[in-house]
């Protein structure tokens, strides 16, 4: 595919728009044109990218028509939709819904080499449609290029997030490139990865097509012809011969069939990216279960665990064990070892390896709270003593991929924020890190947002030299409602921190631990802590 957003300015519907900013996405490749409105904008960012699907290379269009005024909200959908993969927006109706083209959206567009394209201003006439339709006259004559598909597919994963260079999301790719559903599986024909085209289909209803022929289509030939539904449907096959044990790359086509070179480009295209992306694809290694359960790639996680003889369903536990400084391969190598020989007789089944710069650990965890307390605190010492700078993150109750992939997205959020509000802390956990990222998301919600959340505060500096907030906010952040380390902390006497309690308490009106109250108060502590670091 060789249409970029360069291109897409010279179209016929696009030659009065202006690229306001992101000129450094003009040669990134555009797949697909997408309509954003949506009448809560929240939906965009908790239901459509917290599941880290990938969607990309599309562009969007929109007229903010639901947050005219909202700039934050603008910023926040734009972050969204680059974490995604898209490659721009096209903003229409400005002048009309939305006044103006903030500077913060164009400083954000341009900081993301994100395009960032406003149609002609002040101008109720434009219609979506047009621009849809140029867009995908040109996708769609350069798709017709079978020759330039391996490239092409390659191209457009190389340049996504290390998270997202999958061989799932090459099959994804795939599957909208040649618009058939796409199946690969290892040599005993036990299924692998699955996508479906289009996605409304259930990609395990292909594994039960496939399990249902009487005999399989000749590898490399013509399809064989099946009747699904009603529907004439080609299932073609290609041996993926990487070595051994083989791979099966199985490509249904419904209603018309496929040309043979784009099988065999197809084909190509997999066996490249099993290489470059996952080269234990077809075989059963620890790393490559971790790297399923991350990259929520189920089917995959489900196979591996099965040969490997792990009990997948009893693990809810993940431990993420970060570096804060030192040499990365000498952090990962003594990490993983020493975290290995600490849980390898504490739980049933540990699946441990390295991801991206981390030390990930999935365990079943069967002890109480304080055993794990206790646990965590034997991991850190032996981190110290190893003389390793990292930090400990444990996640409970993760009962799907989806799960752990959102804990682990979340950890590397909040991760430096968590540190400001909890300093000196060596592990934390995984409530504690979306604690982090809500408190992270109200400052990112303007300065009034911020006010009213520290409202609370207020009764606390008012007329007194005594700082009751800074007593306050070591009370809960740092001692755990505990008087006695709060003392200790401070550097007083217990009996100062208990009259300044008091003094707080008759200034609020209530006991500091009094609940609902005190939520709002470890908040606002918390959020004072970010904004004073």
């Amino acid at each position: 595919m060789s249409v970029t957003v360069a291109d897409l300015l010279q179209l016929p519907s696009l030659r009065g728009a202006r690229l306001a900013a992101g000129e450094g996405a003009l040669k990134k490749l555009v797949s697909s044109i997408s309509v954003l409105e949506f009448a809560n904008p929240n939906l965009l960012q908790d239901s459509l990218f917290r599941n880290n699907e990938f969607f990309g290379s599309e562009i969007v269009i929109t007229g903010f028509a639901n947050i005219p005024l909202d700039v934050e909200a603008q910023c926040t959908n734009i972050q969204r939709l680059a974490a995604a993969g898209e490659v721009g927006l096209i903003l229409y109706y400005v002048g009309i819904f939305v006044p103006t083209v903030d500077r913060r959206l164009v400083e954000l567009a341009d900081r993301l080499d994100f395009a960032l394209i406003v149609m002609p201003e002040n101008r109720m006439d434009l219609r979506y449609s047009d621009v849809i339709c140029d867009v995908m006259e040109a996708i769609f004559k350069d798709q017709n290029n079978s020759a330039l598909m391996v490239s092409d597919i390659l191209g457009r994963a190389a340049l996504l997030p290390e998270h997202q260079r999958t061989v799932d999301t090459v099959l994804k790719l795939l599957s909208d490139r040649i618009r058939a559903s796409v199946v690969l599986t290892d040599g005993a024909l036990r299924l692998l990865n699955a996508v479906s085209w289009p996605r409304m289909d259930v990609a395990q209803q292909l594994d039960q097509m496939l399990h249902g022929l009487d005999t399989l289509p000749e590898n490399g030939g013509p399809p064989l012809e099946v009747t699904l539904d009603g529907c004439k449907h080609y299932v073609y096959r290609a041996t993926l011969s990487s070595g051994a044990p083989l791979m099966e790359l199985f490509i249904v086509k419904e209603g018309t069939p496929l040309a043979l070179d784009v099988m065999h480009h197809a084909a190509e295209v997999v066996h490249l990216a099993s290489c470059i992306w996952s080269q234990n694809h077809d075989r059963v290694v620890m790393s490559e279960l971790v790297r399923a359960i991350l990259r929520d790639e189920p089917i995959k996680m489900r196979r591996l665990a099965e040969l490997l003889h792990v009990n997948i369903g009893a693990i809810h536990s993940m431990w993420v064990l970060q570096r804060g400084s030192g040499d990365p391969q000498t952090f990962q190598a003594g990490g993983l070892d020493l975290i290995q020989r600490l849980l390898r007789h504490r739980s049933g089944d540990v699946v441990a390896d390295c991801y991206e710069g981390d030390v990930v650990v999935f365990l079943a965890w069967n002890g109480s709270a304080e055993e794990m307390h206790d646990l965590a605190e034997a991991c850190c010492d032996r981190v110290q003593q190893a003389g390793l700078d990292g930090y400990l993150t444990i996640c409970q109750s993760l009962v799907t991929t989806s799960d752990v992939r959102r804990a682990y997205l979340t950890i590397h959020t909040a991760q430096e924020a968590a540190r400001q509000i909890w300093p000196g802390r060596r592990w934390f956990t995984g409530q504690e890190m979306e604690f982090t990222c809500a408190c992270r998301e109200l400052i990112d919600q303007g300065e009034a947002e911020i006010a009213r959340r520290l409202s609370v505060l207020a009764p606390l500096r008012e007329g007194t030299e005594t700082d009751l907030v800074g007593t306050l906010s070591t009370y809960y952040l740092d001692a755990a409602s505990s008087i006695s380390d709060t003392a200790a902390h401070l550097f007083m006497h217990k009996n100062t921190v208990k009259y300044r309690l008091q003094q707080a308490e008759r200034r609020l009106g209530h006991p500091v631990d009094k609940l609902p109250e005190a939520i709002a108060l470890y908040k606002a502590c918390a959020l004072n802590r970010l904004l004073s670091s």
